[in-house]
């Protein structure tokens, strides 16, 4: 017997599938069929699931990747104004605690700056992690593009540079003014 596709030789007259091209061979009525056994234990083959390969996405930058390479940089941009704002104030801070150690407060007109430099450093904070939020969803629905890795890269950055001054400002508030006092025993 032959296959009526590719014309190889059959192995057996009960095959069911061509072994050379794999076509369905038509079921021939006068061929013995092999019967199996009742008592035959469970197969150990196993389906393997078919998966449909994801879709390539296709284009330039999205919306949510523009949105994160903007937000990454008002994220750094706000931690350079925050710390334009918070180093001059600080170094105020420090000098008038060194020099006059008398005045526990030590801020005098560098207390709104400093205000202004948390208020900066906060709202960087927020754009820096609005970046990361828009960084997730592009990554979810747009093609993979430069702009949208640069931007999640600049907006780690930007956390972190918006951060570092939001947790060291109080500490250096409460604890420089009480360094240069003097003791009185």
């Amino acid at each position: 017997m032959f296959c009526q596709n590719c014309g190889e030789r059959l192995e057996s007259q009960n095959q069911k599938f061509c072994a050379s091209c794999g076509s369905v061979l038509p079921h021939t009525p006068n061929a013995p069929q092999l019967k199996a056994e009742e008592n035959q234990a469970s197969s150990t083959v196993r389906s393997v699931p078919v998966y449909e390969p994801k879709p390539i996405k296709v284009g330039g930058p999205g919306p949510h990747s523009q949105r994160c390479f903007a937000f990454a940089i008002v994220s750094i941009a706000l931690a350079i104004a925050g710390f334009i704002f918070g180093g001059s104030s600080f170094f105020r801070f420090l000098i008038s605690s060194m020099f006059y150690p008398y005045y526990p407060i030590g801020l005098g007109g560098g207390l709104v700056t400093i205000i202004i430099a948390i208020i900066l450093n906060i709202a960087g904070l927020i754009f820096g992690i609005l970046s990361r939020v828009n960084s997730r969803k592009a990554g979810e629905i747009e093609p993979i593009n430069t702009l949208e890795k640069f931007g999640s890269v600049v907006s780690v950055f930007g956390i972190i540079m918006n951060t570092i001054p939001l947790v060291i400002t109080p500490i250096i508030i409460l604890v420089v003014p009480y360094l240069f006092m003097p003791i009185y025993y």
